[in-house]
């Protein structure tokens, strides 16, 4: 979960944070609701890859935002 002592700290000049990634139950649901309230993604639909599906958009200040579903024929142990 990153470094507890970095909290509140800004990051080093010409650093680019990594993407927040949120998880989801229902991707393609989520999706379309997001869709609906005019968030505008990088791709039209959802795409699905290894270990689930995912869709990525960029926030009004460009920070990444990458939406991800995990695949349920993975174990969850």
């Amino acid at each position: 979960m990153g470094d507890p002592a970095a909290a509140g700290r800004p990051a080093e000049p010409g650093a680019t944070p990594g993407p927040v990634i949120l998880e989801s139950d229902d991707l393609r649901a989520d999706f379309k609701v997001f869709r609906e309230r005019g968030v505008t993604f990088d791709r039209p639909e959802p795409e699905d890859y290894g270990f689930g599906v995912r869709i990525e958009t960029a926030d009004p200040d460009g920070n990444r935002i990458s939406l991800r579903e995990r695949s349920r024929t993975r174990s969850q142990g």
